[in-house]
């Protein structure tokens, strides 16, 4: 019966999206970004002051996570359990809404750790508890600052400024900096159309289509990582139509894809930036 179902959502989509050819949703995009020409992208690197939890050598500590101005009514708690190689982060939310709350381009939370250094690096992604977002993971850094940001797809390389939680300022002994993305992803006042692709689809294949839009919006398409990006695209979409659902090799090959436009994205908002000095 579960295979059924999920060869009928397949072939809703197939039918929806694949079957009447890739450019359903590449219309979308080539009119997204004809209609962003007038507007300019301004993306720069904002700097914010963080808190970083200061555990025990072992045992376990909890935090709690306020919600910034972006989500005033979310709240939080982080707990670390300290091991002898690896640490053990539970992050939980409540109050927060859909992603999408903050924009179509936002479909996912994700939660970054920042070192007393300074340095970012991705604890993973949230998934959707009921009324609430969780977050089970290990890492071997015992010590840094818990930011949680509204982004469009999980392999974002760097934390956008949408930050919806934050460790407040407290008993922590270490308040790094670390820079933050802002206007990343659109043009000064553009606004994303929502993606038509149905409900209950996997969210690669939906992050895969957000992440080609924003890099085309970015003005990345003549870059070679959009190129291999969309030979990735048209493998997953002439696969899934071929085989009539979501494999798990295609899934792979969707995030493989997301993968090359989020680095084409990143190059081309180096280039904005160094240009606007």
């Amino acid at each position: 019966m579960k295979n059924s179902v999920q060869h009928m959502i397949a072939r809703g989509f197939l039918l929806s999206l694949f079957c009447a050819g890739v450019g359903v949703v590449h219309a979308q995009q080539s009119g997204s970004a004809t209609g962003a020409q007038k507007l300019k992208f301004q993306p720069q690197l904002v700097t914010k002051t963080v808190s970083v939890i200061n555990p025990p050598a072992r045992g376990s500590v909890t935090t709690t996570l306020k919600g910034t101005e972006l989500a005033p009514n979310a709240s939080g708690q982080a707990e670390l359990k300290m091991g002898d190689e690896q640490v053990a982060v539970e992050v939980k939310a409540n109050g927060l809404s859909a992603p999408g709350s903050f924009g179509a381009q936002f479909e996912i939370y994700l939660v970054w750790a920042i070192t007393p250094a300074g340095k970012t690096f991705k604890l993973g992604a949230m998934e959707a508890k009921g009324n609430r977002f969780e977050l089970k993971t290990k890492t071997a850094v015992r010590s840094f600052a818990i930011v949680v940001t509204a982004e469009p797809y999980q392999q974002v390389a760097r934390p956008a400024d949408t930050i919806v939680l934050e460790d407040p300022a407290g008993n922590q002994t270490v308040a790094p900096s670390c820079e933050f993305l802002k206007g990343g992803y659109a043009p000064v006042g553009y606004q994303f159309p929502p993606l038509d692709t149905g409900v209950g689809y996997p969210p690669q294949i939906v992050q895969m289509y957000n992440a080609r839009r924003i890099a085309t919006l970015a003005g990345a398409e003549g870059n070679r990582n959009f190129t291999m990006g969309d030979e990735m695209f048209d493998s997953v979409v002439f696969a899934a139509k071929r085989q009539k659902k979501f494999t798990d090799a295609i899934l792979s090959r969707a995030k493989t894809a997301t993968q090359y436009f989020e680095a084409a994205r990143a190059e081309a908002l180096q280039h904005l930036m160094q240009e606007s000095h």
